[in-house]
């Protein structure tokens, strides 16, 4: 019988095809690892399966036409033993195919195939999602003690070492930190409910009114405690958990929000800004991801602002251009982050007609320092609102840089003056300052306060 999917199927193959690694040559590591699964199993089979949509590929094998009938690379899903292993996500003991319904009647074992006994290990990627399998076979009933299993998985993440040094991205800006092992942690925590979302303050300068928050990961770690996202998401992004990851937080702070505007009368014109990594807008469905997440949590979608860093959009292709306007068509607002902070920022705001931008940090760090330093952040601000963009500004912390804010015309930041990010239990006791814009001037949008 067919081996069931995955239940991340989709996520799984994405994992599986940015190791480009099907249908590739001779590998001679890999053949070496399969030789010596051979030999310490005693198996006149072994193979290294990677399970894709259809078929499984042995990216490196040995013995197969023995009890295989024949020496291809590849054989259809729907009879793999592996199969099993990887929507199982354990080690699959056969001890005796005739004797097991679900491969009795296979071509592998009833057919030319002559495969009694099998045993496999999965292979475990970065993103803590089965590749494959590591497999033993033979042509006689056989078992394998405890000892026999820990060595195939010793030998099962060996390969997926050696796989993970095979990805076109192996350091992915990671220098030498253990991308496997981190990942397949945070994949872990992911599914441990570990993560969660802290919230920011966006206010209204001139009178500390809150008129939206920005939505700020955490990984509430068992063992490290509060991680900030640059803990983190260095190692989400190489892996593509960021993509169920991102998923995940822009549900949750779209829900959240919903409740609070529903909940609080002072909050009742709050928006939200969420980030996208540049893998989210690599999917084609990130529109339809953004479209969910409002219909779930009822949040409108002019209260919603997506905002985009600099380096999610380099290198951008026509297919984040189509996946962008999808975004915008919903009615959802874009944000450019970072802005100021490299040559393309300038190139993006042509590109994209962002209805915002958020001037950096590091420009609001240094207004008063010099007359230079001021020089370029007023040449920033007025780029931006002479483009007709909502310019906010982030990491204010002291009131100087407040004053010289409202001066240059920004009417909206967010920082630890106002507020550090703060869990949404936290928050919700300082809503009251969320008043309903209008009252003495402030911008009054339906939809959301403040927001483009």
């Amino acid at each position: 019988m067919a081996a069931p999917r995955h239940p991340r199927e989709g996520e799984r193959l994405a994992s599986l095809r940015s190791y480009q690694v099907l249908d590739g040559g001779p590998d001679a590591a890999l053949d070496a690892l399969v030789a010596a699964a051979a030999r310490a199993l005693g198996a006149p089979a072994a193979a290294v399966s990677l399970l894709d949509e259809h078929r499984q590929w042995f990216a490196a094998a040995t013995g197969l036409p023995a009890v295989l009938g024949h020496d291809e690379r590849q054989t259809p899903r729907d009879v793999s033993f592996c199969a099993h292993v990887v929507a199982g996500g354990q080690p699959l003991l056969v001890p005796d195919a005739t004797a097991d319904d679900r491969f009795a009647a296979s071509p592998l074992v009833a057919g030319p195939g002559r495969v009694r006994s099998y045993a496999g290990a999965p292979l475990v990627g970065r993103d803590g999602l089965p590749l494959g399998a590591l497999c033993v076979m033979d042509t006689e009933p056989r078992a394998l003690d405890e000892a026999a299993v820990r060595v195939l998985r010793d030998l099962a993440d060996t390969v997926a070492e050696l796989l993970e040094l095979r990805r076109a991205d192996a350091t992915a800006g990671l220098a030498s930190r253990d991308v496997l092992a981190e990942s397949r942690a945070l994949r872990a925590g992911i599914d441990a409910d570990q993560l969660v979302v802290h919230y920011q303050p966006v206010v209204e300068l001139a009178s500390g009114r809150w008129i939206g928050v920005e939505a700020l990961v955490r990984w509430q770690h068992p063992e490290r405690g509060l991680l900030p996202p640059a803990a983190f998401l260095p190692v989400a992004e190489s892996s593509g958990l960021v993509v169920p990851l991102g998923r995940w937080v822009l549900r949750e702070a779209c829900a959240q929000v919903a409740r609070w505007r529903a909940e609080v009368p002072e909050a009742a014109d709050l928006y939200l800004a969420v980030n996208l990594s540049g893998r989210q807008l690599g999917e084609a469905d990130v529109h339809e991801t953004v479209a969910e997440a409002l219909a779930l949590s009822g949040l409108p979608p002019q209260a919603l602002i997506v905002e985009l860093t600099e380096t999610c959009l380099a290198g951008s292709s026509e297919q984040v251009d189509v996946a962008l306007q999808r975004v915008r068509d919903l009615g959802v607002h874009l944000s450019l982050d970072d802005f100021g902070t490299g040559w393309a920022s300038f190139a993006y705001l042509q590109r994209f007609h962002p209805g915002a931008v958020k001037i950096d940090r590091c420009f609001v760090a240094a207004l008063g320092r010099s007359e230079r330093d001021d020089r370029l952040a007023r040449s920033l601000v007025e780029l931006g609102l002479g483009l007709g963009c909502h310019v906010v500004a982030e990491g204010i912390e002291r009131r100087e840089q407040v004053q010289a804010l409202l001066a240059m015309g920004v009417r909206h930041g967010q920082g630890y003056l106002f507020s550090t990010p703060r869990s949404a239990e936290d928050l919700r006791g300082s809503l009251h300052r969320a008043r309903p814009a209008g009252r003495d001037g402030a911008p009054a949008a339906r939809g959301a306060a403040g927001a483009p």
